[in-house]
């Protein structure tokens, strides 16, 4: 998915990717030639300088479908009920989509893609 992603030329996209890539090699740093196909894609996108702003191709599709979500007072129950959603699927694309736009909470995360039009103001 990275290739594609740097073939669209979707450097944020596949950086994100990376990341995702990365935590999973740190906590199964054991998987033989998948590390190496990984540090030769980490290897690719440290050539490419093209921008590191998030784009809406960054976030995933749920992920785009609960940001709006994230405006309101809703708690993560209500959020999950609306949805037809576990908590914890909930919870799971909240923290993704904090580490998508580099925040470390609701506002911060609202105020961020808010900033990148991802939702409207």
């Amino acid at each position: 998915m990275i290739r594609v992603h740097l073939a669209l030329a979707d450097i944020t996209g596949a950086r994100t990717l990376m990341q995702e890539i990365e935590e999973i090699l740190h906590h199964r740093p054991d998987l033989g030639t998948l590390v190496g196909e990984a540090e030769a894609l980490r290897s690719r996108l440290g050539e490419d300088r093209g921008s590191s702003a998030l784009g809406a191709s960054a976030l995933t599709a749920a992920e785009l479908r609960l940001l709006p979500m994230l405006c309101t007072h809703l708690t993560v129950q209500e959020i999950a009920t609306e949805l037809f959603l576990s908590p914890h699927t909930i919870k799971s694309q909240m923290k993704s989509i904090y580490r998508k736009l580099e925040a470390t909470n609701r506002h911060q995360a609202i105020t961020r893609a808010r900033e990148l039009e991802l939702i409207d103001r």
